[in-house]
């Protein structure tokens, strides 16, 4: 057997058994795409009014005491219009005057939580993770196989192959190809990032870059107005986005250090997070770290200032659900899984008429 009569048959074998799995997974993920855009699109009545540091201090305050629960205050936008708090799963609207347009919960929606499930693991607990990484890293390679075998014959794009004809095998194979070739490298790098979100050891070291050591203004402790003013006078060109609470560690059981510990003042580390300009991709990825308690900024860091390696880094999560990402990005994704759905759909189709049809009518 060559290379490529192996390469054929890894594409085919390895690439039915993988979309069964990759169809789940797309299918699941056409749903999940599309509730993100729902939300993304609904701008609650509420036209963009930017706020002023007062006024975003006193949202800091007022939402942080009312609802303490969340971790998160993003203030209005161009493409938010409204103030949210939010933590994982949750999110509260409010208007510029702090009244409360609308609260929602993403596992509260129908068939939500199943399709979640479904796209991260299988319903299979923590095991499922893993199979559903190793299906995704294998999509990549079959992807790639796919292109390079398209590559040794190829004769141009025919875009009326792109939609199958009828139901036939040679229709549904020709559509197959043509609208592979259209989304072969945004599902490369799905399947890729899904892969890493799994196995994130092997990317999120990169992201703990130490910032360079700089002086930063002198603020007062426990004053948002004054720590946020300290924070916009670091990058004045910014626009001041978020601030989020220092996350809680789960599941780690008290010992008698932490026990001891319990009584101290803990200093709170807020992160304040910054758009450098109007149409990044990558909204909020600039931060500054500030102990909330002293007043103090302990860090400063922009997306333009992380090396290669970070830069990347900050885009594994992103690239795969559309985290922080334009609500285009979202359409886009979308799109790919929708089309991945049908070109699996037809992969299994012909497969199976070619591979189990030929055995009926010998057996016949």
């Amino acid at each position: 057997m060559n290379m490529v009569s192996a390469l054929k048959w890894f594409h085919n074998w390895v690439g039915f058994v993988i979309s069964i799995t990759m169809l789940i997974v797309l299918t699941t993920g056409v749903y999940l795409g599309s509730v993100d855009l729902l939300k993304r699109t609904e701008s609650l009545g509420q036209t963009f009014t930017p706020l002023t540091l007062e006024q975003k201090a006193e949202t800091v305050v007022t939402v942080f005491e009312r609802y303490p629960q969340m971790s998160t205050v993003r203030f209005p936008t161009k493409h938010t219009p409204y103030i949210q708090a939010s933590t994982r799963g949750k999110a509260i609207a409010l208007d510029n005057d702090l009244n409360e347009l609308a609260s929602s919960a993403s596992f509260d929606l129908p068939f939500y939580e199943t399709a979640f499930w479904l796209h991260r693991n299988f319903l299979i607990d923590n095991g499922g993770k893993y199979i559903n990484a190793w299906a995704s890293l294998a999509g990549g390679i079959v992807t790639l196989i796919g292109i390079y075998l398209w590559w040794r014959v190829r004769n141009g794009f025919r875009l009326k192959q792109t939609l199958p004809k009828n139901t036939r095998s040679s229709s549904l194979l020709k559509s197959h190809i043509q609208l592979g070739l259209f989304i072969s490298i945004p599902l490369f790098i799905l399947c890729v990032s899904g892969f890493l979100i799994t196995y994130n050891k092997l990317w999120t070291g990169a992201l703990n870059q130490k910032p360079a050591v700089q002086s930063f203004p002198v603020s007062q402790g426990n004053n948002w107005l004054s720590q946020l003013n300290s924070a916009q006078q670091v990058w004045p060109d910014s626009e001041l986005v978020s601030v989020s609470k220092p996350r809680s560690k789960r599941g780690k059981k008290p010992n008698s250090k932490m026990q001891a510990n319990a009584n101290k003042p803990v200093a709170q580390v807020f992160s304040i997070q910054f758009d450098d300009h109007p149409g990044v991709w990558l909204r909020e990825a600039d931060r500054i770290s500030i102990n909330h308690t002293t007043g103090v900024i302990e860090s400063a860091l922009k997306h333009s200032d992380r090396p290669l390696s970070g830069k990347i880094a900050s885009f594994v999560r992103p690239l795969h659900d559309g985290l922080n990402m334009p609500a285009s990005y979202v359409a886009l994704i979308t799109l790919v899984s929708l089309i991945g759905t049908g070109i699996l759909s037809f992969s299994l189709v012909t497969f199976c008429r070619r591979k189990f049809g030929n055995k009926a009518k010998k057996a016949t």
